[in-house]
């Protein structure tokens, strides 16, 4: 997986020149006529379209197209997507396509100069072109190649200009280019799975449309399909962007969107992914970063992952964003929740012990901690900080079905979260009275056995917590630019499952159970509150011995949270460790460190003004 923090590519738009012949007389002298006021024409059209337009050529942007008012092959104009300080991830890259109308080409020698020069200034291949001249030749349009770059249509171009100067007529002439839009991502593969692709969604449609990411879910907005207006641009103005952040704004389409990633946050993200996969041997995994306060994620990247520019390329697998589109049992993270609403109703308090045996009977299922040893009189720090089954499962009994799952239901689990990418799945859980669900499902849920989320659900269910009880809608869309005006996204709080002095308390702990238990989270001089999860991966035949899932998610710093993160990774390798506290918890220091350092976060001491201490 590669991405480049290069400066912004060369401002690149063809300008093209598209004639369109109708008639054809049989008759010689009508023909030779006819090629006479083809040449007068093509001199008025050569300094309408092509020359004018190239001074112009190098000043215009990703996105502007190249000729305005020229039709589109099958395609319309596409917005451009930009981060959020304004660096171009998405917009339409313009080509040439080439016809020619082979009824005008008279002699075989026309058709082998027309076949030679093409395959000279484009790279179209000689062969193929001379056999569909040859085999077509009674046809008023044909379709050369669909489409090749800006430089060798301008190469077909200025060769053009330097022939229609000669007395005689070229056959060359006869060929015509017209502009196409392409999408193209110029950082590649970076954020591919938040932007999504463009493909016919069936084999016969009439143009491609987005699927995953944005692309997919403001379709309609992108291809300027969704109305002429924004609804609620609270008159803010395109100007009133930093100059920065408009560089590509305004397209040709007039639909563009900003997003709340910034690229070098991305770039870290995917890097440290690739990193933390390549170094535990897992198979896959994905990472989330959101502010809680807002709801906006900050970067999210799933491996494996592709470069949209080469789709052809891409293992079909690797569209899928697993941050939001796959499920999993989330093991011991989920005792976060479970411990909120525990905290929340009073069932339990921050310093009431109870007796974990090593085991205990739900229904008619008998749970065991992780290490099957018994701990005796804990509290809820050291219930959690040891991840102990037990003892979440009585908080759960504690609580009682009904008040369990109300809790379970208003962090958002077994709902989508509502974020702006297309293909979220819903979470999967069963509540009591639904078909199949038993006692013994309270005890195992209580610890993230038997229930299903995705990442960002997980994510945003902590985020809550970090953000003082009350839940967001993550966004990913930070503005919508249309006719001039900017739409900007409103964080919305969606529900507050916890009470703000419960979200006090469990994030004092959830800091204690870092330094206590999960050691390899933390970073030096940062309050870190979080928790470890690895759970065993369910089949048809019950749950996987040596493969398991591993997560951490946190939030730091711990008294006023900026970061959210959540590193998932799975099936690491259990030669080398198949806990979360070995694997994604590391994975999660490294990514906190750094961007600690990229958002200039000081550290507790110089942030809370506190002297540091001296030995």
């Amino acid at each position: 997986m590669t991405a480049s923090l290069s400066p912004d590519p060369m401002n690149v738009a063809p300008q093209a020149m598209s004639e369109q012949h109708t008639t054809v007389v049989d008759d010689i002298q009508k023909r030779e006529l006819w090629r006479f006021w083809m040449l007068v024409f093509f001199f008025s059209a050569l300094a309408v379209f092509v020359i004018v337009p190239l001074t112009v050529h190098q000043v215009l942007q990703f996105g502007q197209a190249p000729v305005p008012g020229v039709p589109h092959q099958g395609q319309s104009p596409r917005g451009v997507i930009v981060d959020s300080k304004g660096a171009l991830l998405a917009a339409d890259r313009y080509f040439y396509q080439v016809t020619t109308t082979p009824d005008l080409l008279t002699s075989d020698d026309e058709r082998i100069s027309v076949a030679q020069q093409l395959e000279e200034l484009a790279a179209i291949p000689y062969a193929a072109t001379l056999d569909q001249l040859s085999r077509y030749r009674a046809l008023k349009y044909l379709e050369l190649a669909p489409a090749i770059s800006q430089e060798a249509g301008q190469r077909i171009l200025d060769k053009q200009a330097e022939l229609a100067k000669e007395a005689g007529l070229d056959p060359l002439l006869q060929v015509n280019l017209t502009p196409v839009p392409k999408r193209y991502y110029p950082e590649g593969a970076l954020a591919a799975h938040i932007l999504g692709i463009l493909a016919r969604k069936y084999d016969e449609a009439p143009f491609l449309e987005g699927l995953y990411g944005v692309e997919g879910y403001f379709d309609n907005f992108l291809r300027r399909r969704d109305g002429a207006n924004l609804t609620d641009s609270r008159g803010v103005k395109l100007q009133d962007l930093p100059e920065a952040t408009r560089r590509y704004l305004p397209s040709v389409a007039g639909k563009d969107l900003v997003l709340t990633i910034d690229r070098s946050v991305q770039w870290i993200v995917e890097d440290e992914l690739r990193r933390g996969i390549e170094h535990y041997r897992a198979t896959s995994g994905s990472i989330i970063v959101m502010d809680p306060r807002t709801g906006a994620i900050l970067a999210m990247a799933a491996y494996p992952t592709y470069d949209p520019n080469t789709l052809d390329e891409a293992v079909p697998a690797a569209l899928q964003n697993t941050a939001i589109s796959a499920q999993y049992e989330p093991g011991s993270v989920f005792k976060v929740i479970t411990a909120a609403a525990a905290l929340d109703t009073g069932v339990v308090t921050e310093t009431q012990k109870l007796t974990d045996t090593g085991s205990i009977r739900v229904g008619d299922r008998n749970i065991f901690n992780s290490t099957r040893m018994a701990w005796g009189a804990v509290d809820v720090t050291e219930a959690l900080a040891r991840s102990l089954n037990v003892i979440t499962a009585q908080w759960s009994l504690l609580l009682g079905k009904d008040e369990f799952y109300q809790y379970v239901t208003r962090f958002g689990f077994g709902e989508v979260t509502e974020v702006d990418l297309a293909g979220e799945v819903y979470g999967q859980m069963k509540k009591p009275g639904w078909n199949g669900w038993s006692l013994s499902d309270l005890g195992t849920n209580s610890f993230g056995q038997g229930i299903a989320v995705t990442p960002l659900q997980m994510a945003n269910s902590v985020a809550a917590i970090a953000n003082g009880g009350k839940l967001m809608r993550p966004y990913v869309v930070a503005a919508r630019i249309a006719n001039g005006e900017i739409q900007r996204t409103q964080p919305t709080v969606i529900g507050e499952p916890i009470q703000a002095s419960t979200a006090q308390t469990l994030t004092r702990v959830l800091v204690e159970v870092v330094n206590q238990g999960n050691t390899a989270a933390r970073v030096a001089g940062y309050s870190i509150a979080g928790k470890s999860g690895t759970a065993q991966i369910p089949t048809k035949d019950g749950y996987t011995e040596d493969e398991t899932i591993v997560t951490f998610v946190g939030y730091a710093p711990a008294d006023d949270p900026r970061l959210v993160i959540l590193v998932k990774l799975d099936r690491p390798d259990p030669t080398i460790s198949q806990w979360a506290n070995y694997t994604a918890a590391p994975v999660f220091a490294q990514v906190a460190r750094r961007l600690f350092n990229y958002y200039k976060i000081p550290p507790d001491d110089v942030r809370l003004r506190r002297p540091t201490a001296t030995n």
